[in-house]
C-alpha cells in the first residue's frame, strides 16, 4: 500500500462524491454525502484549484482550513501540486526549470523512483481504488454514471420502503402474526432501486429461493437479494407461463453462497429467454411515459395543485391520479396501472413535495398513501439551499481575494457563530461521539437557552428533515447542503459528515435529548406530531362528551356477577380489558368457556369525533421511555385526566360490563358451538400471570440462556402498590381453583387443535429492555436562563425464558376466533386477520412447517430468517380483510382481534359491528343474515366503509408495530455506553454470518441476535470472503457502532469456520 504524511491533489470527482480513494484533500472528512454539491459549489470548488497558488489564503480561515489535512499545513499544498510541479523527464525532481528538449527522456521507472525519493516521509495509508458498494455507507449515486452495466452495483440492502416495511434487522418475536409481512408473489412487477444509482429499475419478481430474493429486471439482468421494499407493485403482471423460461436457467442452487457464484459466473436465464418479458415490461414503461408526456402540464405541477399552503395533506394514489388525470384514461372505472405509475414518477422526482408512506404490494390498494408537503415546507428548504450556495460562493470569492470580505455576518453566518458557542458551552459537560449519542452523565446537565431567529429555526428544521425524519433521499442535492453546514460549524474532525454527525448537532443544541431514539422519528403518523422526550401529539380534539352515548346493550345485558372471572395481568397494568371464566354443563365432559373483554363500544358513537381522534394512533405502542396509548390527551403518553377516567370506566371490575365471547368445547378441545352476549360481571379476580402459570404447571421449551445486561446507575423508587388486590391462585377456594386449571387445561388442549394445522408452536423470546430516568431537579427558577436536562437513563436488557401463563394466550385465540365465526355466519364486516396465500398453498406449507420447521423448534432451536420467509413466501403476508379467510400461522380458518378494545382500535371497530348486530337481532327477535337483510342500513360501517377504513388501518398498525419494535436503539445505546465509558462490553463476540458481500460479511452477534457487518479490512487476513460459507463463524471484537444508522461493525480476531454439531460442543 502506498503511503503518505501529506495530502495530494484531487479530481472534482473524487471530490464531490467523497470517494476515499487516492491521495485525497479531505482525507476521511468527505463521505457520498458530505460534498454531493449543487452545480454553484463545484464552480466554487474548481475555481480554487485553478489558482493553486492562492491556497495560501486558507491557512487562517478556520471555517475553511477543515476541508484539507489536520496534520500538514494547506500552504503546503500550493508548494507540492498543480500542473506546474509534475516531475519534468530531463530533470527529476526540479519543477522550475524548463525542460531540455534535446535530453534523451528517463524511463518511467527511474522517473517513478526519483518521485518517489523525493517524497520518502510519507505515510498516509491509501485504500484501493474501487467503485464497489460498501454495505454501511451511503452510496455514490450523485455523479457516478447510471448505466455501467456492473453486477457489482446491482445490490441493494433489505430497506425499508416508506414508514411500515419491516426488515431482517427488526427481532421477529411474533412478527408472523402481525401485519405487514411482504406479500409479493412470483409475476409481479416493481420498480427497484439499486442503492449505487439515482434510476429506478423496473423487475419481475420470479420467487424466493435459496435464502434470496430474485428479480429478472427490464435491463435483462438477474438479480438477487436478501430483503426488499419496493415503492410500487403490479401485482400479477406475468403469468406463471412467462415466468417458465426464465426459471427454467435459474441454476439448481440450494445455499446463497451457490447463487452468488452462479451470478458471478454470468449463469442463469439470458435476455433472449426473457425477450417477451422484456418487451412486456418496457411496454409497460413507455406506456407509462406517453401518459406522463400527455398530462405534463399538470403532472410537472402536482405541488401547486396538490399542496396546502401550511398543512401536511394525506393522499391515496387513487386520490392523486384523480386529480392530475383525465377521467378518459380509466377503465372499468379505474385507471390502468402504467397510469399511475406515470403519477408516482411524476410525485418522485419532486424531491421536497411528496413522501410515499406505505407503499404496498398493489399499486391498486387504497393505503398506498403520500405524505404531501405543504408550500412553507418547500420554501424554507429551498431558503436554507440558497442560504448555503451564498455561503459557498462567498468563500470561494473571499478566498481569491480576502478583501472582498463583508463587514457585516450574514444570517447564516451569525447562525454558526450562535450554534458553535452553544455546542463549545454544551461540550464543557458532555462531550460528542461519532456513535449518534453524546458522552454520558450521571448528572443533570445545563444548557444555555437560546433565542433562535426564524433564519435559525429554518437551518434547525432543514438538519432535523434530513438527519431525524430522513426527508431526503440519498442521491438527493439537499444532504449536501446538510453537510456543508455541519462543515462550516467547523466542530467535528475526521468524520463524515452525515446524518448521524447532523443527529449529534441536533443533541448538542439541545433541539433532541442526547438519548433520544432515532426510530421515533422514522414514521410519522398522519395528523401528529413527536413530542420531545414523550410521546406523540394528536391535532384534533378529542370531544369526549359529544362522543358518548347511554348503554347501547342495557335492555338485554346478561348479569354473570355470580361467576369467576379470572382476570390475568401483570400488577402494574392499569387498561384490564380482558378475564376468563369457566361454566360448567349437564356433561362432564363439556364446558363453556367464557372470555370477557371490556365494552366501551356500548358507550361510545362509531363515527364520532372521539373515534376518529382514537383512529390516528390505532393501537398501544410500548416503546420503553416514550409509551403512548391510544386513549391518550392531546399531549399523548399515559392516559390522564378524562382519559384516565375513561379507561378506569370501562377496565373490568365488579359490577362493570362487558362484552363476553363463549365457546362450549369438549376435553379434546373441538369447538361445539360459540355465542357473544353483553355481560356485567360482578366476582372478579385479579392474579399475576407468572403465579398462574406455576399454578398451571406450564411447560417451558428450553431454548435460552437467561441473560441480562445494564448500564447506568439506577435512581431505584418504591414501586407503586397495585390499584388492586392480586392474590396468588393458592389462595383461591377449591372451586376457584378447580376452575383455573380446567381453564388451563382446556386451553391446551384446543391448541393442540390449532397446531395440528399449522399453528406456530412455540414463539422464542426477544430482549426485553427496562429503562428508568432519574428525576429532574424540581427547584428550578423559571427565571433560570439554563435549560437542565436529566442524568442519562439506566438501561436493562434481558433475555430469559420463563412461564408466559398460557391459559391466557390460548383463550384470547379462541375469543378472536368466536368473534370471526359469530361475524361470518351473518356477513357482517369487520377487520379480519389472514394470510393471502395459505388457501392455495396450504398442503405445501403444511408439509414444510411440519416436517422442517416445528421439529427443530421443539428442540429449542430457533429457525432461520431464510427459513421464516420460505414459510412467509407459502402462506403469503399477514393483512387486514373485511372478508374472513384462513390464517395459517394461527391454525385457523378465520380470525379477528377483539379483547383489547381499550388498546387497540380494530377491536373497538369489531365491537361496534357486534353491537349493531345485536341490537338488531334483540329488537327483531330473529338472527341477522347477511343475504337476506340490508346490513348497510343495519351496521355502522358499510362494506365498502369497513374496507376503506381497514386499508388505512393496515396502514397505521404497522407504523405503531414499527417503533414498538425501537427499542433495538435503546439496546444499541447500552452497548455504547459499556463499550466506550463503563467498559463493561464484552471484550469478544460470535459473529455468525448471514450474507456475503462484495466488500465484506453481514452477520449476527451472540448478542441478543444484533447485526453487524465486517469489511474485508476487518476480516484482518484472518481468512479472504470468497472463503466464507453463509453460517460460518468468526470470533470479532467490536469497531464501532452507530445508533443512528443502527450499524454495528466488527473486526476479526479468529475465524472460526462452521458452526459446530450440538453433540460436539
Amino acid at each position: 500500500m502506498l503511503q503518505s504524511s501529506k495530502p495530494s491533489n484531487a479530481c472534482l470527482r473524487c471530490i464531490s462524491q467523497g470517494s476515499r480513494h487516492g491521495a485525497t484533500l479531505v482525507a476521511q472528512r468527505v463521505s457520498p454525502l458530505n460534498l454531493r454539491l449543487n452545480p454553484s459549489v463545484i464552480v466554487s470548488f474548481a475555481t480554487v484549484f485553478v489558482y493553486p497558488a492562492t491556497l495560501s489564503t486558507l491557512d487562517t480561515d478556520a471555517l475553511f482550513k477543515s476541508h484539507y489535512s489536520t496534520v500538514t499545513k494547506v500552504t503546503e499544498i500550493s508548494k507540492t501540486f498543480g500542473p506546474s510541479h509534475f516531475p519534468d523527464p530531463s530533470q527529476p525532481g526540479k519543477h522550475d526549470e524548463k525542460p531540455d528538449t534535446k535530453s534523451k527522456p528517463l524511463s518511467i521507472r527511474v522517473r517513478l523512483a526519483s518521485w518517489n525519493s523525493t517524497h520518502e516521509n510519507w505515510n498516509m495509508i491509501l485504500n484501493p481504488i474501487h467503485d464497489k458498494l460498501d454495505y454501511t455507507k451511503s452510496p455514490n449515486a450523485l455523479i457516478r454514471s447510471q448505466t455501467t452495466g456492473s453486477a457489482a452495483l446491482e445490490t441493494f440492502k433489505a430497506s425499508r420502503a416508506g414508514m411500515t416495511a419491516v426488515v431482517a434487522d427488526d427481532w421477529v418475536g411474533t412478527s408472523l402474526l402481525e401485519v405487514g409481512l411482504d406479500s409479493r408473489k412470483p409475476g409481479d412487477l416493481v420498480e427497484i432501486r439499486y442503492q449505487a444509482t439515482r434510476a429506478p429499475v423496473m423487475a419481475v419478481y420470479l420467487g424466493f429461493a435459496g435464502g434470496r430474493y430474485h428479480f429478472f429486471s427490464a435491463s435483462g439482468r438477474w438479480t438477487m437479494t436478501v430483503g426488499f421494499g419496493s415503492f410500487f407493485t403490479v401485482s400479477n403482471f406475468a403469468t406463471l407461463e412467462e415466468l417458465e423460461p426464465i426459471l427454467a436457467e435459474i441454476p439448481d442452487c440450494k445455499t446463497p453462497d451457490e447463487f452468488d457464484v452462479a451470478r458471478q459466473d454470468d449463469k442463469g436465464p439470458s435476455r433472449a429467454v426473457a425477450s417477451s418479458l422484456i418487451d412486456k415490461m418496457n411496454k409497460f414503461t413507455m406506456d407509462s411515459q406517453r401518459i406522463y408526456q400527455g398530462s405534463m402540464d399538470e403532472l410537472d405541477r402536482a405541488r401547486e395543485i396538490l399542496a396546502d399552503d401550511k398543512e401536511v395533506k394525506y393522499l391515496s394514489l387513487f386520490e392523486i391520479a384523480d386529480i392530475l388525470l383525465p377521467a378518459s384514461l380509466k377503465e372499468n372505472g379505474e385507471f390502468p396501472p402504467y397510469a399511475l405509475y406515470a403519477v408516482h414518477t411524476s410525485l418522485s422526482r419532486n424531491e421536497v413535495a411528496f413522501k410515499p408512506l406505505s407503499p404496498t404490494s398493489d399499486c391498486h390498494r387504497r393505503e398506498h398513501i403520500f405524505e404531501v408537503f405543504p408550500v412553507s415546507f418547500h420554501h424554507s428548504v429551498n431558503r436554507v439551499a440558497t442560504m448555503v450556495r451564498d455561503y459557498t460562493t462567498e468563500k470561494s470569492r473571499t478566498t481569491l481575494d480576502p478583501s472582498k470580505r463583508r463587514v457585516e455576518p450574514t444570517p447564516f453566518e451569525s447562525f454558526i457563530a450562535k450554534a458553535r458557542s452553544l455546542v463549545l458551552a454544551s461540550r464543557e459537560t458532555r462531550d460528542w461521539t461519532p456513535h449518534g449519542i453524546l458522552a454520558p452523565s450521571s448528572v443533570p446537565t445545563a444548557l444555555h437557552k437560546v433565542q433562535w431567529s426564524d433564519v435559525d429555526l429554518d437551518i434547525i428544521a432543514f438538519l432535523r428533515s434530513w438527519a431525524s425524519y430522513d426527508l431526503f433521499e440519498l442521491s438527493s442535492r439537499f444532504p449536501g447542503y446538510g453537510a456543508t453546514i455541519l462543515r462550516a460549524l467547523d466542530l467535528y474532525p475526521d468524520v463524515s459528515l452525515d446524518q448521524s454527525i447532523a443527529w449529534t448537532f441536533l443533541q448538542e443544541i439541545g433541539s433532541i435529548r442526547p438519548w433520544e431514539i432515532p426510530s421515533r422519528y422514522s414514521v410519522r403518523f398522519p395528523k401528529t406530531n413527536i413530542i420531545r422526550s414523550g410521546g406523540l401529539a394528536r391535532n384534533i380534539p378529542p370531544m369526549l362528551e359529544e362522543s358518548r352515548r347511554e348503554d347501547l346493550a342495557a335492555a338485554y345485558r346478561t348479569d354473570m356477577k355470580s361467576a369467576t372471572v379470572f382476570c390475568i395481568d401483570s400488577p402494574g397494568t392499569t387498561m384490564v380489558d380482558d378475564g376468563i371464566s369457566l361454566e360448567r354443563t349437564s356433561k362432564d365432559d363439556e364446558f363453556w368457556i367464557h372470555v370477557h373483554a371490556a365494552d366501551p363500544a356500548s358507550g361510545i358513537q362509531p363515527k364520532s369525533q372521539l373515534s376518529q381522534y382514537m383512529e390516528l394512533l390505532p393501537e398501544n405502542i410500548y416503546l420503553r421511555g416514550h409509551f403512548q396509548a391510544m386513549l391518550s390527551g392531546t399531549l399523548g403518553g399515559a392516559p390522564k385526566g378524562e382519559f384516565a377516567e375513561l379507561v378506569r370506566e370501562y377496565s373490568l371490575a365488579n359490577d362493570v360490563r362487558a362484552l363476553t365471547f363463549s365457546a362450549k368445547v369438549n376435553s379434546s378441545g373441538s369447538i361445539l358451538d360459540y355465542k357473544i352476549a353483553p355481560t356485567r360481571l360482578g366476582n372478579v379476580v385479579y392474579l399475576d400471570p407468572a403465579d398462574v402459570s406455576v399454578f398451571c404447571g406450564d411447560e417451558v421449551v428450553n431454548t435460552v440462556t437467561p441473560s441480562q445486561f445494564s448500564v447506568g446507575v439506577e435512581n431505584v423508587r418504591p414501586p407503586s402498590p397495585p390499584d388492586r388486590t392480586i392474590p396468588s391462585p393458592e389462595s383461591l377456594d377449591a372451586s376457584a381453583q378447580d376452575d383455573l386449571l380446567t381453564l388451563s387445561r382446556l386451553g391446551k388442549a384446543i391448541h393442540q387443535k390449532r397446531l395440528a394445522k399449522g399453528a406456530w408452536p412455540y414463539f422464542f423470546p426477544t430482549p426485553t429492555v427496562r429503562v428508568t430516568f432519574p428525576e429532574t431537579p424540581k427547584d428550578l427558577d423559571s427565571a433560570d436562563p439554563k435549560e437542565y436536562t436529566p442524568a442519562d437513563p439506566f438501561i436493562e436488557v434481558k433475555l430469559k425464558d420463563g412461564p408466559m401463563a398460557s391459559v391466557v394466550g390460548n383463550t384470547m385465540v379462541l375469543a378472536g376466533e368466536v368473534a370471526a365465526r359469530w361475524c361470518a355466519d351473518r356477513g357482517i364486516p369487520i377487520p379480519y386477520r389472514q394470510d393471502g396465500k395459505s388457501a392455495q398453498n396450504y398442503e405445501q406449507a403444511l408439509k414444510y412447517a411440519t416436517d422442517e420447521l416445528y421439529p427443530q423448534i421443539q428442540k429449542g432451536i430457533e429457525p432461520s430468517m431464510e427459513q421464516r420467509a420460505e414459510l412467509s413466501v407459502l402462506t403469503g403476508g399477514v393483512e387486514i380483510a373485511a372478508t374472513p379467510g384462513p390464517y395459517f400461522i394461527m391454525g385457523l380458518d378465520m380470525y379477528t382481534k377483539a379483547t383489547s378494545p381499550l388498546r387497540r382500535y380494530s377491536d373497538l371497530l369489531t365491537h361496534w359491528q357486534i353491537h349493531a348486530a345485536l341490537a338488531y337481532e334483540h329488537e327483531n327477535q330473529l338472527k341477522l343474515n347477511g343475504s337476506q337483510h340490508d346490513l348497510d342500513r343495519i351496521l355502522p360501517f358499510t362494506k365498502d366503509e369497513m374496507t376503506n377504513t381497514i386499508s388505512l388501518l393496515h396502514m397505521r398498525e404497522k407504523m405503531s408495530r414499527r417503533v414498538s419494535r425501537a427499542d433495538r436503539d435503546w439496546l444499541l445505546i447500552a452497548l455504547v455506553r459499556a463499550w466506550r465509558f463503563e467498559k463493561t462490553a464484552p471484550s469478544s463476540f460470535r459473529f455468525t454470518v448471514s450474507s456475503r458481500w462484495k466488500t465484506g460479511l453481514v452477520g449476527n452477534l451472540d448478542f441478543y441476535g444484533l447485526s453487524a457487518f465486517c469489511d474485508a479490512i476487518g476480516l484482518q487476513n484472518k481468512v479472504l470472503i470468497k472463503d466464507v460459507k453463509v453460517g460460518d463463524q468468526l470470533e470479532v471484537e467490536l469497531t464501532d457502532i452507530n445508533v443512528h444508522s443502527g450499524e454495528i461493525m466488527v473486526q476479526a480476531l479468529n475465524y472460526l469456520g462452521p458452526p459446530k454439531p450440538a453433540s460436539d460442543v
